[in-house]
């Protein structure tokens, strides 16, 4: 095998990575950016109803009684 003939293929096969890095650099700037605003998070609802999460003073007077 002569140095003209590897030198060939040494140059060819850089020349198809090079252009494969091309390629995919190209195919991932085109890819569309998600936009972290579109999908908002929706506000977060409390677990229990406001109706059993309030005390009643009798409630908290035992609770205040047990705790002496």
């Amino acid at each position: 095998m002569s140095k003209k003939s590897k030198a060939g293929k040494v140059l060819a096969v850089g020349l198809i990575a090079g252009l494969v890095a091309v390629l995919v650099a190209v195919w991932k700037a085109s890819k569309p950016i998600e936009d972290p605003w579109e999908n908002e998070p929706l506000p977060a609802q409390p677990h229990q109803p406001v109706d059993s999460r309030e005390a009643s003073v009798e409630e908290i007077r035992e609770i205040l009684e047990d705790d002496k």
